[in-house]
């Protein structure tokens, strides 16, 4: 499913690149297909250089730091893409031609500062070789029997760090109620105790000696699949508990500080060309908001639950949304003595 040579040369031929500079993205690991990268380099000579970070804060820091970091393009969450939108960091990408192929809904999520390139769930990834019986609710998770108890991988995130403690106790996740906070903590202080890592699934497995040490974490939708590529077998498998289903969504954004704008609104504009955005997503498999490209897609991608929940359950579903400073202050306050008591014991 390569991209037509024809239909991306008359897109950028169009315009003029600097010659061999090339584009600077920061984003999460394992989530631009090497065929997409390489048919990009080649029909405009344009080569990419990939930087990756772990969590959604880490870039968040940096970005707080100086907001001109060395990177033409940016992969944001929703919030931070509708945030840094406003502040005009980013350029305007509401005229780019194929962001009408995206469904309105994702769009929007992303504002007009950024284009949405993947979504998916907040769930749990599992060695099925290892647990035979997945946790189905989060009270089973945060409960751990002796099978996984000391086993158990969560992420470093004002939410998710927090969102199976707040799911097992019937609150929102992202809560700015001050009597449900103090209530979650007593409880994640006791869950901590199960916790073998707070390093994001894909970064630690990548950097252990023994990665058979974690065998069920807090995992974004996709996440089994990169961890199959990195072992070459079938090991991972990925459940979303009953109950809301939450979900993130990945934007791109172009930093106005760029030298480099019009290669990096071409190349966001490739990806969302419906041939493209297709074969990413089958090589990645995660979900893709271009309409036209489901269309393109074969049914054993349409058909993966893990990747697309009954729309039942999506009827409820909730998206990350943006918390108050006061809110993000109290859940680092919280995480950092987590993550110091974490630390005292490992």
């Amino acid at each position: 499913m390569r991209v037509p040579f024809l239909s991306l040369f008359l897109f950028v031929s169009s315009i003029s690149f600097a010659s061999e500079t090339p584009l600077n993205i920061y984003m999460w690991e394992d989530t631009l297909s090497p065929n997409v990268r390489s048919d990009w380099e080649k029909q405009t000579g344009v080569p990419i250089t990939l930087s990756h970070f772990d969590n959604d804060d880490e870039r968040s820091l940096l970005m707080m730091k100086s907001v001109q970091l060395p990177f033409d393009i940016v992969v944001l969450d929703n919030v931070s893409a509708q945030i840094y939108g406003r502040l005009d960091v980013f350029e305007d990408l509401s005229h780019l031609t194929n962001r009408s192929h995206n469904k309105r809904q994702w769009n929007q999520a992303c504002g007009t500062h950024a284009i949405p390139y993947f979504w998916g769930t907040v769930g749990l990834a599992y060695r099925k070789d290892l647990i035979q019986a997945p946790p189905l609710t989060w009270q089973e998770f945060v409960h751990p029997s002796g099978e996984w108890a000391g086993k158990i991988g969560l992420i470093n995130d004002s939410i998710e760090t927090f969102l199976p403690i707040f799911y097992s106790l019937g609150l929102s996740p992202t809560t700015a109620n001050s009597a449900d906070l103090q209530a979650a903590y007593s409880s994640i202080m006791e869950f901590n105790d199960n916790v073998l890592t707070y390093e994001y699934i894909l970064s630690y497995i990548r950097s252990q000696s023994d990665p058979n040490q974690l065998q069920i974490a807090l995992a974004y939708s996709g996440d089994q699949y990169s961890l199959n590529r990195f072992f070459g077998q079938d090991k991972w498998d990925y459940v979303i508990p009953e109950g809301e289903i939450f979900l993130w969504v990945d934007c791109l954004a172009v930093a106005s500080h760029s030298e480099n704008k019009q290669a990096a609104k071409a190349f966001l504009n490739y990806l969302m060309d419906p041939s493209v955005a297709a074969k990413n997503a089958t090589d990645i498999k995660a979900a893709t908001p271009n309409l036209s490209a489901i269309e393109l897609l074969p049914d054993w991608y349409l058909d993966d639950a893990s990747l697309f929940p009954s729309q039942e359950r999506m009827k409820n579903a909730r998206i990350d949304s943006e918390l108050s400073a006061e809110n993000i202050s109290m859940r680092v306050k919280m995480i950092n003595q987590l993550l110091k008591r974490h630390e005292a014991k490992h």
